[in-house]
Order: C-alpha cells, then structure tokens, then sequence
C-alpha cells in the first residue's frame, strides 16, 4: 500500500477502510520526527486545506505548543496545518509521540501493518521494515544480500551499502539472511545484545524469548559475538554449516548448541542446559571446557593434546557448582589432568 496525499485526504475525511486507516496511522507512529516523508512537498501543496474536524483548533494549538516546547518549528505551516485536522488518535501519536528518538536510535514499540520507511542521519538514507502479517516478507539489500523477514519482526539497515565500511542490519524478531559475498565489508547483523557478523553464508537469528537467542548457521562460517561491558564478560564462538547456538543474552551463557564434527565419529553434538539438567552428547572435549567456561564463570587450565580429537557424553542434575562433578568425570575417564579456578 503506498502513501497519497488521495490517501490522507480519505482519513481525514472518515472515508478510509479500517485496513487503510491502521496502516496509515502505524506508518505515522513510526516516522519520528521526519514527518515531511509522509508526502513529498509536490503532494502536500496539493492535500486539501479546507479539511473540517472537530476540536480542530484545539488540536492545532497543542501540536503547535508541543512543536515549540521540543524547538522543532522547522515543518511547514502547511504540514502542521494538515496535521492539525487528523482524528484525536493521530493527535496522540503526533503531538505527544513525536520526540527526540529518531528511528535509527529505537525501535518502534508497536508492530503495525507491514510498511517500510526512509529516514536520514548524519547522510545515510536507512530502510525500515515491519512484517506484522502472517507471511514472510522477502527484502533485498543494495549489495544483493537477500533476507527473509518473518512475521512479527522489524529490521533496519542502509538503503545504499557502497558508501558503507561494514553492511550493519539491526533486527527485532527473527530473519534468514543469504548473504552476498564482499570480503571487504563484514556483514554484522545486531539483535539484542548479540552480533552475528559473516563475510558470505546463510544465517539466521531469532529473538526466541526476552533473554534467549537462537543463531543457525546454514552454508559458509559465522562469528557470534556478545558483551556485557558492566561485568566485564565477553562470549565469542564462531560456527561451521548444520551449526547453532541458543545463549542467553542477559547472563551470556549458552543455553543450547549443535555441533558438527569433521574428524572422529562424525556423529554431530549436542548440547543442553536448563533448570533441570545440563547434558552433552557427543560433544568435542574442548567445546564442554569452553561452555563450562562461559557458563560458570570459572578458568580452566589443562593441557590442549591430552583433549584433542576425544568427546563426551554426560547427563547431569543442574545444580550450584555442577562443573565440579562434571570436571571430576571427565578426568577420570580421560585422564585429561584438568584444573579449575573457582569463580569469584
């Protein structure tokens, strides 16, 4: 659905579908302070000025109160004046919304009609994508780079990658990406808390839950790449095809993984971890040292050719200080001579 000034002129008027009028006012909402996109100035100097609304002045003077409070008179009389007729509903979202965090800064709360929108900062024209539908929305980027945006996601990124060091994407939801190969500009996608930067692969990530993310690699190699400055802890894996990680990114701990193997059993792995249990099936030595690591904050010390090309299985009851047991086991069996450092 495009955006017209016969459009505007229709809501205003009372004579829109409900299916235009919700994607009209989502589209509104989420425009920020970049309210001049919503027509081009050819198309606003022909909008209709003699458009009469109830509390019409009322909702004028607000909006131009507002306008002058945030120091933002720099819309057209026009604009405003047009602005100034729309129902109580786009008042709110309008005059009271309108503030001063653009677009590229934060996400939109609400998942409107599907729309896209153009917004500049510091000269980089951005794309801004919404899918609250029940289809995928297929999107493709200036250097080719395809992505499948499911439903009930948003995703930003800039429209022209060429001016680019890096094509930076910011996701909410979950998206594929079959990523156009260019060595010389990472392809970093940022959910929460979490960036999965690639040089050439298909990917994709899905915010499961508020604190989880899934990461599944399906061609090429992936860095997956989490920091929490605060505490001072860092988790960086990176993943080969058939691989994926689920962590949980507030704790940055791994939740669950799967694992391919190129030597030995050749059986994959298997790792997973909840409030019940914490089970690794056929899982490389060094990955169980490197998810204990990160997921209990400890140091291990050992000796890298006592554990290479060795795997483990092990099922465990999840309680306080786990990886004591599990360490023990493991020395045992493999007589890998580990050490550990408690955590702080």
């Amino acid at each position: 659905m495009k955006i017209t000034r016969e459009l505007i002129n229709r809501y205003l008027k009372n004579q829109c579908s409900a299916e235009e009028a919700a994607y009209l006012e989502d589209y509104i909402a989420h425009l920020g302070e970049s309210l001049d996109q919503l027509l081009s100035k050819e198309e606003w100097d022909l909008t209709d000025e003699n458009l009469d609304y109830p509390n019409q002045q009322e909702i004028k003077d607000k909006i131009l109160a507002f306008a002058k409070k945030q120091n933002v008179l720099k819309y057209n009389r026009k604009l405003l004046r047009i602005v100034s007729a729309a129902a109580a509903i786009v008042v709110f979202i309008l005059g009271f919304y309108v503030s001063l965090n653009p677009l590229l800064n934060k996400p939109a709360p609400h998942l409107g009609q599907i729309a896209s929108v153009e917004d500049e900062k510091e000269e980089i024209s951005n794309l801004y994508y919404i899918n609250s539908g029940n289809d995928n929305m297929l999107l493709t980027a200036s250097d080719g780079s395809v992505i499948t945006l499911y439903p009930q996601s948003e995703i930003k990124y800039a429209e022209d990658f060429s001016t680019q060091q890096e094509r930076v994407l910011y996701l909410k939801g979950k998206a594929k990406f079959e990523v156009a190969k260019d060595k010389s500009k990472p392809f970093r996608v940022h959910s929460t808390g979490v960036v999965t930067t690639a040089l050439g692969t298909v990917f994709s990530v899905d915010e499961l839950r508020s604190t989880q993310t899934q990461i599944k690699l399906m061609e090429g190699k992936i860095e997956v790449k989490a920091v929490d400055h605060q505490r001072g802890k860092e988790l960086v894996r990176t993943f080969l095809p058939h691989e994926e990680i689920t962590l949980d990114h507030r704790e940055l701990k791994v939740v669950e993984e799967i694992k391919t193997h190129t030597i030995g059993t050749d059986r994959g792995g298997h790792f997973l971890q909840n409030n019940q249990i914490i089970q690794f099936k056929n899982i490389a030595l060094e990955d169980v040292l490197i998810i204990l690591m990160q997921n209990y904050d400890i140091k291990l010390q050992y000796d890298k050719s006592l554990i290479s090309n060795k795997f483990y299985s092990g099922t465990f009851t999840n309680k306080t200080n786990v990886f004591e047991e599990i360490i023990r086991e493991i020395n045992y069996l493999h007589h890998a001579g580990i050490n550990y450092t408690n955590p702080q």
